[in-house]
């Protein structure tokens, strides 16, 4: 005959059944663990992907997109970001020019360039200058140096193969950390004949191609 044990408070032992449930007690130990951590810990969460770096927005305006000769030209230089500009010019007669390199530029400061006694102004013959604006967020290794220049300067490249410089100095940064702009100005013949002076801009003898920058970071 089996032996039956009486359950005299079966009441008490549904409820200690339920607790020990509750409290794990009658799981695994990891997976008690986890059912704590669940209730009473506090829960790691994956972390919100963080917005990317928008690439700098840069603005290089000259002062007239027409200039007769002997007229003085400015440009407008700005940038969204703190950090350094760098500006090029290929002119129609074949030269290249570095006129600024590894400048400070504060962010949201519209700059006229140039600044103090140097003036640009505009020499025969009538042509066209083409330049490119480029801000870094920190100082490169330019055509001069880290220290770079704050006075226009020649260097001693022909436009392709300055081109060529050009795009291994900035290509493999990442684009969050540099921005660029292009424009031109177009040299015209005046009635009153002048000698020019200043950094001679529209030196070449005819209008050149239409765009003296092609090529350069269109995929950009």
């Amino acid at each position: 005959m089996p032996i039956r044990m009486p359950i005299r408070h079966p009441f008490k032992l549904a409820a200690a059944l339920t607790g020990a449930i509750a409290c794990g007690s009658l799981l695994a130990p990891a997976q008690a663990a986890d059912a704590r951590a669940d209730t009473r810990d506090l829960r790691p969460t994956p972390a919100k992907p963080t917005a990317q770096a928008r690439r700098p927005e840069v603005a290089l305006r000259p002062s007239a997109s027409v200039v007769p000769i002997g007229a003085p030209v400015t440009f407008e230089v700005s940038s969204s970001v703190n950090g350094f500009g760098h500006i090029y010019v290929l002119s129609a007669s074949g030269r290249v020019q570095v006129w600024l390199e590894n400048a400070p530029i504060t962010a949201g400061q519209r700059l006229v360039f140039p600044i103090g006694e140097t003036g640009i102004k505009a020499a025969a013959p009538a042509g066209r200058e083409d330049l490119m604006l480029v801000v870094t967020r920190d100082r490169i290794d330019g055509f001069f140096g880290y220290d770079g220049t704050d006075v226009p300067r020649l260097v001693d490249y022909s436009q392709v193969a300055f081109k060529r410089k050009l795009t291994e100095r900035f290509l493999d940064l990442p684009h969050q950390q540099w921005g660029y702009a292009r424009t031109s100005v177009q040299v015209v013949e005046r009635l009153a004949s002048g000698s020019g002076s200043g950094w001679g801009l529209g030196a070449g003898s005819d209008n050149g191609p239409s765009n003296l920058w092609a090529g350069q970071w269109e995929k950009d």
